[in-house]
């Protein structure tokens, strides 16, 4: 190869440029838009005197995410993922940037439904549709890499919200968010694509020749997966394991300090938490490289379960470092696996439409999970109750995996004809 087209040849694989803007979107939603959440509820109580209940309801407008994700995600398996991405981020940073301008309850609810329109689109479809295209063979661990920037927001935004809120108060805080998110957004339009290099001279050797160079498309159409005793036994699987986010996740601190665990304690478990999660995606994905997606994901289940029944004991700190660090570790891999057993049985070509559809059972979960979180409490004093039905439910998910294996199975190619 001549010296000066090897000077230009780029030293990173393209398709990591491809994965950061899903890591670094992801970090900047859910990192801001959920850990971060918190730190603007004292200040919004003390500007317009709207309660604690009031605030946080807000929060219940995630369900109209997964009410948009088959919309969604039909859009973007005919258009591709790239601007669907990119609106989404733009929905975000508009969000943010009016919030300033709020004088009613109304508005907050108004501006939070924005925002909520922009998370499906902006993280979890699009990972599924650009980890499959750009890493056909090492899918497992860069689907656990991207799946990563959750717990990566989660650790750093928290304290950037903490440094500048208070000299710039929350209007200005939301200000600088959504500059961040309309910066992501152009970082999207300038690095997101679905078109691997064509051979390996087009981008660096190393990492374009581990990967399938010429991407063809393939999978099921909804209308097939629908058809199928897969699609309803992963479904189910998926819905159970999303109650882990919502009974479960917004407890944990309150339990530890239930169970006699100070604040400062707890606050550090959480972040302990968050590393595990980190770790548990990357090195699960990697598992599921070599005993498949499905299988990882059932030992997932029974790990989450039997880390969660021993945080029923988390006064005690041994049990308090052993169960949050492997419940974390566990609990966060679950994020990459479930779009990996998407992907693994159902296909590419028409994942957005398939995921979009599934995405939907998680009104159920995050309707529900937070009712039986409280109920448990208010009757029994505790989490307990709700930290058993859970760790069932991820036992009843594992048990519907048996039902899905047709993940070995070449997916049909056929048009969508709907």
């Amino acid at each position: 190869m001549p010296i000066k087209q090897r000077i230009r040849r780029p030293k990173i694989y393209r398709g990591w440029w491809v994965i950061s803007a899903l890591f670094l979107a992801s970090a900047l939603s859910v990192g801001a838009g959920q850990y971060g959440f918190g730190l603007f509820i004292g200040p919004l109580e003390d500007t317009f005197g709207w309660n604690r209940s009031q605030i946080s309801a807000s929060l219940s407008l995630t369900a109209v995410g997964s009410l948009i994700a088959p919309f969604i995600g039909r859009i973007m398996d005919r258009h591709g993922a790239r601007y669907i991405m990119a609106g989404s981020m733009g929905l975000i940073a508009i969000s943010y940037l009016l919030r300033p301008l709020m004088t009613e309850l109304w508005h907050w609810y108004a501006l939070s439904l924005i925002q909520y329109l922009g998370y499906t689109g902006g993280t979890i479809l699009p990972a599924g549709r650009l980890v499959g295209i750009w890493f056909q063979r090492t899918r497992g661990r860069v689907m656990g890499f991207t799946a990563m920037g959750a717990n990566f927001g989660g650790l750093t935004m928290p304290p950037l919200l903490g440094l500048i809120l208070p000299v710039l108060m929350w209007e200005g805080s939301y200000l600088v968010l959504s500059a961040l998110s309309g910066v992501m957004m152009l970082y999207t339009l300038a690095f997101v694509n679905e078109n691997p290099p064509a051979s390996e001279d087009d981008d660096d050797t190393e990492e374009s020749s581990s990967q399938n160079a010429s991407v063809i498309l393939t999978g099921w159409t909804l209308k097939e997966a629908l058809r199928s005793k897969a699609f309803y036994a992963i479904t189910l699987t998926i819905m159970m394991g999303t109650f882990t986010y919502a009974a479960i996740l917004p407890q944990i601190i309150t339990h530890l300090t239930d169970q006699g665990v100070s604040v400062k304690t707890a606050s550090v478990a959480l972040s302990v938490f968050a590393i595990f999660g980190m770790t548990g995606k990357l090195f699960m994905g990697l598992l599921a490289e070599r005993i498949t997606a499905r299988y990882t994901l059932m030992i997932n289940f029974i790990g989450q379960a039997t880390f969660l029944i021993l945080l029923m004991w988390a006064g005690s700190p041994v049990i308090m470092w052993i169960a949050i660090p492997l419940y974390g570790y566990f609990n966060g891999a679950f994020g990459a696996l479930f779009q990996l057993v998407v992907q693994n049985t159902f296909g590419i070509r028409h994942f957005g439409s398939i995921m979009g559809v599934i995405n939907l059972t998680t009104i159920v979960s995050f309707g529900i999970g937070p009712i039986m979180a409280g109920a448990s409490f208010d009757l029994t004093g505790s989490y307990r109750v709700v930290f058993i039905i859970v760790s069932v439910m991820f036992l009843i998910g594992a048990v519907s995996l048996t039902q899905a294996g047709v993940s070995e199975r070449q997916p049909a190619t056929g048009e969508d004809s709907d």
